[in-house]
């Protein structure tokens, strides 16, 4: 949680949910995007919904935005809201799965923001440690093309995430 430009350490979305409001901002990743029709989904392993259990009631319920920024390595085909009626009806087993509205951000729209190129998926997978990855094609001035180059390069930087 990020209140005013100050981590709040040790603080998760059930602690700040009920005080959140028009203006805030949630930050939720997601594990399948279907990029035709710009819908992301959620897996859910906790029987009261998890994390996106309580985000929503701040989202729906007083319009805090919701970004999704999700991988392209996530993308599925077939419809979410089809996929999530198979994994939640009564008698599946193992995670359900919860389409949710908002702002979906891949690694497209998040170049075109950060840089104003336009870029688009050519190519995905490999080996070697390329396993996962994806290859965008990026246009723009040769300012913006640099600058894509650029932030692709730091994000290649970034530590790995661990618990």
């Amino acid at each position: 949680m990020i209140e005013k430009g100050k981590w709040l350490t040790g603080k998760t979305v059930f602690d700040v949910v009920d005080g959140l409001k028009e203006g805030d901002v949630i930050l939720k990743g997601a594990n399948a995007v279907d990029l035709a029709l710009r819908q992301a989904g959620i897996l859910i392993g906790h029987p009261k919904g998890g994390t996106i259990g309580a985000a929503l009631q701040a989202v729906v319920g007083r319009r805090v935005r919701l970004i999704l920024p999700v991988g392209l390595e996530k993308r599925v085909p077939g419809n979410l809201n089809e996929i999530a009626a198979r994994l939640n009806e009564p008698g599946a087993h193992g995670y359900r799965m919860l389409p949710v509205p908002g702002e979906v951000i891949t690694e497209i729209e998040a170049l075109a923001i950060l840089t104003g190129v336009q870029a688009h998926l050519v190519a995905a997978g490999g080996v070697c440690g390329a396993e996962g990855s994806v290859w965008l094609a990026v246009s723009g001035t040769p300012e913006q093309e640099k600058a894509a180059g650029d932030a692709v390069a730091r994000a290649g930087e970034e530590r790995s995430f661990t618990l």
